[in-house]
């Protein structure tokens, strides 16, 4: 190997350490409605404390990248970046209204199985949704937001009652 790229080794190395942690509040999300949308989509219109699709740039003048929700089918809750949850769903968050601040967002949630392979099987079959909801009272939810440089910044947990989710599943039935 040449001394050139044992240098850049050697500074991609020592970059990894760089990232930052954000300096934006925790945001508290709450619930506002959950529906069938487009695209026989499931709907998630929700609140937050925070103005998420401007979060990094209000906090850090960072850029960041679209936020997702992410929802936790399987009982895991460890949201973070290190870790994938299996059984999931998400969808980008966009706001409500172009007026700033805006804290009303909805998500259009599409449904994930990640395989032990690392392959994901889109669950949109909501026959095999409805399990998965069995003997749950709720869902948690997170909003992820990254931005380059950053620690990825998580939300407070965003709680589904299962029963709306049920609800709608047996209406689309």
């Amino acid at each position: 190997m040449n001394l050139y790229r044992c240098f850049v080794y050697l500074t991609l190395l020592l970059c990894t350490g760089c990232v930052k942690t954000a300096n934006i509040p925790p945001a508290d999300l709450t619930l506002s409605s959950f529906e069938l949308g487009p695209n026989n989509l499931f709907s998630v219109k929700f609140t937050s404390t925070v103005d998420l699709p401007n979060a990094f740039n209000d906090y850090e003048s960072a850029n960041q990248l679209t936020p997702t929700l992410i929802c936790s089918l399987d009982g895991d809750i460890d949201f973070s970046s290190e870790h994938s949850i299996n059984i999931k769903a998400e969808g980008l968050v966009n706001a409500s209204s172009q007026i700033r601040p805006n804290h009303t967002f909805t998500s259009e949630l599409v449904f994930y199985n990640t395989r032990p392979d690392g392959t994901q099987l889109d669950l949109n079959d909501y026959e095999a949704v409805r399990p998965l909801l069995a003997n749950k009272a709720f869902i948690p939810c997170k909003v992820r937001i990254t931005a380059h440089g950053y620690k990825i910044y998580y939300t407070k947990s965003l709680i589904i009652p299962t029963i709306k989710m049920t609800e709608q599943i047996f209406k689309n039935s």
